[in-house]
């Protein structure tokens, strides 16, 4: 039997500065005993929901597939009256000396990148973006001045979208993406991509067990995968008079037969190393048993399943 994945308690003496982006509630802490003066982002899950085991499979199914991304773990918070809250914590990925307190890098989001190159973007928009486009996105890679490494990164890109449609990861907004620049003298420039980051809204983690209309149970034995799936709609749209963005393994679809983008996403496909059913159950199996039903540990092995092979699909 795999042994559970550790729980990190979290104090209030950590520090409490409130993150800014997003929508959940999340602040930086950081362990005084740590050596290495790691920050850490703690979030906690939106009610009745799974983000914080989502968060925490889908960096190990990352890990798997060398998706650079920042390292997270689950954790609990426990308040000034010693109540216990579950989330996770994602280490920074700003900083590339430990225990600095200037970070060395500055994330640069992606609808900062997109409002430059275009006046008439709105990156104050949170909802049904449609200017957030495939094509602005590629891009907002010219940021980069060198044309071969704008394509390595487009490359990378196409990767962080791959896996996102394995996850189900319907959330890649204008704001999670984005490249980390560096400081030269007094001018911010461009440094390299940011790692993929905020992968909760995945995994089907807002679904209920049973009880429900559109349920885990219902999905698993009378719905089909399949019909998930297809329901979901995504950060990134194609055309701009789309009025939602396709899910996420339709956008990679879609892009695989454009021209424009093919040949990045064929680069990125080629290598990803995506993990067997069995690693991915020993992932998942290592969520401890009171943070995960087994109802939403079958959904998650099953989705997963369904979508690596639908993505072999579309690039065999």
């Amino acid at each position: 039997m795999s042994e559970d994945y550790p729980i990190v308690e979290v104090y209030p003496e950590w520090g409490n500065k409130t993150e800014q982006m997003g929508s959940k509630r999340k602040f930086w802490v950081r362990n005084p005993d740590d050596p290495d003066g790691r920050d850490w982002l703690f979030k906690l899950p939106t009610e009745n929901t799974g983000e914080h085991w989502a968060e925490k499979i889908a960096y190990e199914i990352a890990r798997k597939m060398r998706v650079v991304a920042p390292r997270v773990e689950l954790a609990f918070y426990r308040d000034a009256d010693g109540e216990q809250q579950r989330g996770s914590i994602t280490e920074s990925f700003t900083s590339e000396a430990a225990g600095s307190l200037t970070p060395e890098y500055e994330l640069h989001h992606g609808n900062q990148i997109l409002a430059k190159m275009d006046a008439d973007y709105d990156p104050d928009r949170k909802f049904r973006q449609s200017q957030h486009t495939i094509q602005r996105i590629f891009a907002g890679m010219g940021i980069f001045r060198d044309a071969s490494y704008a394509d390595r990164c487009r490359v990378k890109l196409a990767g962080y979208f791959i896996f996102d449609a394995l996850i189900g990861n319907v959330d890649r907004h204008h704001e999670n993406w984005g490249i980390l620049r560096t400081r030269d003298r007094d001018i911010w420039r461009g440094g390299h991509l940011a790692p993929s980051f905020d992968h909760a809204s995945s995994l089907g983690r807002e679904l209920q067990d049973t009880g429900r209309k559109k349920s885990r149970e219902r999905y698993l034995h009378e719905l089909d995968i399949e019909s998930y799936a297809r329901r979901a709609h995504g950060g990134i749209f194609v055309s701009e008079t789309d009025k939602r963005g396709p899910s996420p393994p339709a956008l990679v679809r879609w892009c695989s037969q454009e021209p424009a983008y093919r040949r990045f996403f064929v680069e990125a496909f080629r290598k990803l190393d995506f993990p067997d059913d069995e690693a991915v159950e020993k992932i998942v199996a290592r969520i401890p048993n009171d943070w995960m039903t087994p109802l939403s540990r079958e959904f998650a092995v099953a989705f997963l399943s369904y979508n690596c092979e639908q993505l072999r699909e579309i690039f065999r």
